[in-house]
This record gives C-alpha cells, sequence and structure tokens, in this order.
C-alpha cells in the first residue's frame, strides 16, 4: 500500500470537519490490580493526578496503613501511615497536589484533621474538623476549598446534617448551609464545577433523596432522586470533564447491591449502567483519574468477608463519525495520557490528518499509520480538547481526496 504525506497539523475550517456524534454503551468494568493494603471495609480514599490513594478502614482491627495506586502502571506503593490514630469511615478528599483526611471512628468518635503531601510522603496535622466528632460523614472538594458535612455523632439516632468548609490557605473551618436533606450517615459526595452534590444514606431509615449545592450562593436544592433502591453506605465518585457523577453497590435493607448508576449534570437525570462487576457489597471505596472511575475494598455482607478487589469502570462513551462514504472511526483510549489510536473502518490511501485546538493554535505530533489503524504519539501536545480531520482516499481505483472521519480528542494532563 503506498503511503503519501503522512503528516499531522491543524486547520481550524469548519469544511473539513465533519460533526462528532457519540455512541453511549452501558460502560464496562476491568479488574485492576488488588488493593496493596489486603482485605477491608469503611477505608478512605482521593486522588490526585493520576495518581489514587486508599488508606485506614476496618477489617476486624482498625488500619492506618495507607497506599498510593499508579494509574498507568497498575501498581499499589505502600506510603507513609497515617499520622492519626487508626480508625474507620473517615472522610477524605484532595485539593491540588495535597490530600486530606479526618473524622472516622476509633472506638470513640473523631474531628482531628491531617493533610498528606506526596512530594514528601508525609502527613501534617491540621486545624481539627470544627463540626462535633463524627464517623461516616461525606466530604469532597470545590476549586481551593473543602468540605465535609453530614455523618453520625455521639448519641443514638445522632445524626448531623451540619457541612462544613475548608481553606488549606487559611488552615480554617466555616460553617456553611446546613444540608438540605435530613442528617444522616453513610451518604455519597461528590463534586462536579462548582456545585457539591449529597445524596442517600441513613437517617434511622434508608434513603434515595439527592442534593445540590451552590458554592456561589451557599445554597441546597434538590435535584432528581437517585435512580436505584434507597440506600445507605454506597459508593460514588464523578467524572468533572463530562459533567456526570455515579453512585453505586450500597446497602438497602435488604441486599448488598450492585447495581450502578450515572447521573446526568445537565440534565438532572439517572440512568443505569453496567453492574459493578465485583460481587455486591457496601463500606466500599471510590474515587476517580481522569474519565475513568475506581470502586475497591468493602464488606459483603456474609459475616465479616471484607474484600480486597479494585475495579476500573469505563463509562464507555466513544467518539464516533460518519463521512458521505460511510467510512466511520473508533478512538481508544479517549481520553488519552501518552498516545491513543484511530482505527477506521475502510483501509485508505493517501492518508493525512488535521488536528486543531478549539482556539484555532496549529498543533504538530507524531503518528504512525499502518494499515487501517492511526497511532497517534502525545509527545508536547498539552492538555486539553483537540479536533481531527482525516483526509484520504479510499482503496477503490479513481476514488477522489476528501474528508473520511473526524472527532474529538481528549488529553490529560500527566
Amino acid at each position: 500500500m503506498k503511503i503519501k504525506n503522512l503528516f499531522l497539523f491543524f486547520v481550524f475550517t469548519s469544511s473539513f470537519c465533519l460533526i462528532t456524534s457519540y455512541m453511549f454503551s452501558q460502560g464496562t468494568w476491568t479488574q485492576k490490580a488488588n488493593f496493596g493494603g489486603g482485605i477491608r471495609g469503611y477505608a478512605t480514599s482521593f486522588s490526585i493526578g493520576t495518581k489514587g490513594y486508599i488508606g485506614t478502614g476496618d477489617s476486624g482491627s482498625y488500619h492506618v496503613d495507607f497506599w498510593q495506586w499508579d494509574q498507568a502502571a497498575d501498581v499499589w506503593t505502600q506510603k507513609a501511615d497515617f499520622a492519626g490514630v487508626a480508625r474507620w469511615a473517615a472522610a477524605g478528599f484532595s485539593i491540588g497536589t495535597k490530600g486530606y483526611m479526618g473524622t472516622g471512628t476509633s472506638g470513640g468518635y473523631l474531628n482531628d484533621f491531617w493533610e498528606y503531601d506526596p512530594s514528601l510522603n508525609t502527613w501534617t496535622q491540621k486545624a481539627g474538623f470544627a463540626g462535633t466528632p463524627r464517623y461516616a460523614a461525606v466530604g469532597f472538594a470545590i476549586g481551593t476549598k473543602g468540605y465535609i458535612g453530614t455523618g453520625c455523632e455521639t448519641g443514638f439516632f445522632a445524626y448531623r446534617n451540619d457541612f462544613w468548609e475548608y481553606d488549606p490557605a487559611l488552615n480554617t473551618w466555616t460553617q456553611k448551609a446546613n444540608f438540605g436533606g435530613t442528617g444522616r450517615y453513610g451518604a455519597v459526595g461528590f463534586s462536579i464545577g462548582t456545585k457539591g452534590y449529597i445524596g442517600t444514606g441513613m437517617d434511622g431509615y434508608t434513603r434515595k433523596d439527592f442534593w445540590e449545592w451552590d458554592q456561589a450562593t451557599d445554597t441546597w436544592t434538590q435535584k432528581t432522586d437517585f435512580g436505584g433502591t434507597a440506600r445507605h453506605s454506597s459508593t460514588g465518585f464523578s467524572i468533572p470533564l463530562t459533567g456526570k457523577g455515579y453512585i453505586g453497590t450500597g446497602w438497602d435493607g435488604n441486599i448488598h447491591q450492585n447495581d450502578f448508576w450515572e447521573w446526568d449534570q445537565a440534565t438532572d437525570t439517572w440512568m443505569q449502567k453496567a453492574n459493578f462487576a465485583g460481587v455486591g457489597r457496601a463500606y466500599s471505596t471510590g474515587f476517580s483519574i481522569g474519565y475513568y472511575g475506581y470502586i475497591g475494598t468493602g464488606e459483603d455482607g456474609t459475616g465479616q468477608n471484607y474484600n480486597k478487589d479494585f475495579w476500573e469502570f469505563d463509562s464507555g462513551t466513544t467518539y464516533i463519525t460518519e463521512s458521505s462514504d460511510n467510512n466511520s472511526c473508533y478512538v481508544y483510549p479517549n481520553p488519552l495520557t501518552t498516545q491513543t489510536t484511530i482505527t477506521l473502518k475502510n483501509e485508505n490511501e493517501n492518508i493525512s490528518l488535521q488536528l486543531f485546538t478549539l482556539s484555532g493554535k496549529e498543533v504538530t505530533t507524531a503518528i504512525n499509520y499502518s494499515e487501517n489503524k492511526i497511532v497517534i504519539q502525545r509527545n508536547d501536545l498539552k492538555s486539553g480538547i483537540y479536533f481531527f480531520c482525516i483526509n484520504g482516499s479510499s482503496t477503490k481505483e479513481g476514488d477522489e481526496r476528501k474528508v473520511i472521519s473526524s472527532g474529538k480528542l481528549i488529553v490529560l494532563p500527566y
């Protein structure tokens, strides 16, 4: 096969590019390396860059060990032990390059609060959480601020609905408007953009209500109820770049669930996705890195049957395009970190590929073409959204050169 003019460059010209459409699937689960610290439930997690972190928890005894997972290598590495007392059901979140963990229980309820610096592999105690000591609260971050709310404190059915903001620059806590639902523990919390979300949980009854908090106005607004059964101690995370949040697993009063649901911020609707591929469970932990979500550990209800398995969720959104000769393409992985492959439906000759940013800046990078596959190396491409347009002709004699496919690439930070 004769290949000419194999190059990658930018031209922002609508006549060369076709509209990208989306193909949605139910998503797929892929098992990754088991959590390095062994079996447990009630662990706490967060992510920083392309690394995930899980620590503390309960497996019949309480833990302080703390582990880092490398997304690229699928390897767990033990890091410095959490510096507070061993505990379970703590709250955690990350802000920038630092992770934070606090509250929980270790026989008594706790309100101490700690910062983890991965560059130094050290823990530093910060100002204690300003609410009452508690466990099974939710934690998430929005921009440069972190948030902890709800949970259970000392006392019979002493469920909380207070909500607090942590400012790492000042090392201070500020009380915000109380959570809009009832006081509860075992809820799920995550953030998308400048909005925070809390839903499900237990207030004496399992719940499925779902609420949005607006950081700018400090107000709570009830959204569409969670799509599954009412439950507590589920696991959730968000994929902020897609405007989607996810909740799954948990205990609904009858069984340990493995169903898994996606919430769309733009439409305020829930859609059931592929069931979590591990055994149904509660008290697991989850986080996201880029466009992928992760769930691991937890307790499956058969005695003290704690787990150490760890799973990756891919929502299954793939960018597909159709040209006049029905030559679609498949892009994987997308988003990409180091490279991606565009697979064309039909084999073509004289291939060239145009790549452009949203602002119209020309970019170049290395590619290789073989048969019907184009491999794009990230090289010096900055993170962000790019559109591509593939020009060429089919293998049919006499075909003119034309646009054969187009689509969108998303490049993640290293």
